[in-house]
């Protein structure tokens, strides 16, 4: 018992040390309620993010070792499509809520949270079921490469498109009203859990599964995922309950601002998965595919530093842009950038060194994948370098700007993968990817300067000690 007691001790103690330390990293040009906020968030946060890693990781791992690499090929390629469909039909609603929710809260207006949860969810739905129907005509009637092969796998996998929709709706809102890790809760934990669990049991009881089969597992885990968020935001908005629904009087506004959030969030998601979806054009050996997928995926885990950050500081961008409070806003963007870069420098170089063994734990074959998951890392860098920029211009009203900029980085990357992949195959798409990118970070980096007054990168405080003004 003594011993206990003394090792409950240390654990205190380190978690005052830490938290000591990171108020200190984030420094006194930040109110204290941001710090606290930032800090309280990131805990739960980096908790959430790290549980759907160890999740995806192991999930990944259980699908290569049972489809193998032709078939966690398939699996990757019908899975790209889906999420590409999905983000456009999230009609950028759940960038939205996470815009206009925090200040609604802040002046106090219950009858338009209301108002706005109730109209988001309503076209969330219509337009998810619209673009799964337009998508299953698509595949059936037309031939195209990558597709028409899978028909039978792509007709599982859209049913997961509502339910995808719809969980993102409502975990945006349970952050937007500053419900940090109950907002996370439904896609890091929910659907890649019980998607594990499915596949474990499944393997349990029968010994053999199809390709099929492991489709129709997922689809079932979004739509167990999808009910969770829901079932979240119901119990959070208890307090609201006697609020009156409006919608009447900014509907429109409220459609104005999600044709950037729609178009960006779509392009972002193309820019990101056009990698593979041109592998699928190019008829790239399904295998090799495969490696490529899983050297992503892993490079993804590096990612969870950043992730933290932007679920956590996109309101909080939002509420300091409304307050005029520019200086505070770019210590606050400039010191999360730092850390997140810190941490993920340490996963990288990890990767670096054990990349080879930690890809042969899906099957000796795919350490294939090693040179492109060091081309990835590197991509990761970059990316969280710079920092959630993306993020920042939507929260400051600068989301046209930003679909510009995001519009120029895909056709740039589109270009690149068309020269690159039919050469280099593999290695072409993970180069094509880091050449749109930088594209992208610059034109990001130059708008948020001129546009918010806001510095990027790690060195952004250093750089603009006075605080350039908001133009």
């Amino acid at each position: 018992m003594t011993f206990l007691f003394l090792f409950e001790l240390k654990d205190i103690a380190l978690r005052k040390y830490i938290n000591n330390w990171l108020h200190k990293l984030l420094g006194k040009e930040l109110d204290a309620k941001v710090r606290n906020y930032f800090l309280k968030g990131s805990y739960k946060s980096l908790l959430l993010q790290a549980a759907v890693s160890i999740f995806t990781f192991l999930t990944t791992i259980v699908i290569a070792r049972m489809a193998g690499d032709e078939g966690f090929g398939i699996y990757s390629l019908v899975f790209t499509w889906v999420s590409i469909i999905s983000v456009g039909a999230t009609l950028g609603l759940d960038d939205l809520v996470l815009k206009q929710l925090p200040v609604y809260q802040t002046k106090g207006k219950q009858s338009k949270i209301k108002g706005l949860l109730f109209w988001s969810n309503k076209w969330g739905l219509i337009s998810g079921v619209g673009a799964a129907l337009i998508f299953a005509l698509v595949v059936n009637l037309f031939t195209i490469n990558g597709i028409s092969e899978h028909v039978y796998y792509y007709n599982i996998a859209l049913v997961s498109i509502p339910f995808f929709v719809l969980m993102h709706i409502n975990q945006a809102s349970l952050r937007g009203l500053k419900y940090l890790g109950a907002g996370q809760l439904a896609e890091k934990v929910v659907q890649p859990f019980s998607f594990l669990i499915i596949l474990v049991l499944a393997y349990l009881l029968y010994w053999s599964i199809t390709d099929a089969e492991i489709i129709l597992f997922r689809v079932i885990s979004f739509g167990l995922a999808a009910l969770m968020a829901l079932y979240l935001l119901y119990h959070y908005l208890k307090e609201y309950k006697d609020s009156r629904i409006k919608t009447e009087t900014t509907s429109q506004v409220w459609l104005s601002s999600c044709k950037y959030f729609a178009f960006m969030s779509l392009l972002y998601i193309i820019n990101t998965r056009v990698d593979i979806v041109f592998l699928g054009f190019y008829e790239i050996p399904r295998e090799q595919i495969a490696y490529y997928n899983v050297a992503l995926k892993l490079s993804d885990i590096a990612l969870i530093p950043f992730m933290v950050v932007c679920t956590v500081t996109t309101p909080m961008f939002s509420k300091l842009y409304a307050e005029n409070k520019i200086k505070e806003l770019q210590a606050f963007f400039t010191k999360t950038t730092q850390l997140a870069c810190a941490l993920i420098t340490l996963i990288l170089l990890a990767f670096v060194l054990l990349g080879p063994w930690l890809l042969s734990w899906y099957g000796a074959e795919f350490k294939e994948g090693y040179q492109v998951l060091m081309v990835l890392c590197g991509i990761k860098f970059l990316h969280v370098f710079v920092g959630p920029v993306s993020y920042l211009l939507m929260m400051t009203n600068l989301e046209k700007q930003a679909t510009y900029s995001l519009l120029v980085s895909v056709a740039v990357t589109v270009l690149l993968h068309m020269i690159l992949i039919p050469r280099y195959q593999i290695e072409g798409a993970a180069y094509a990817t880091l050449g749109g990118l930088v594209i992208f970070e610059l034109l990001v980096s130059w708008t948020a300067y001129k546009r918010a007054g806001i510095i990027t990168t790690v060195f952004g405080k250093f750089l603009n000690k006075k605080g350039n003004p908001s133009k």
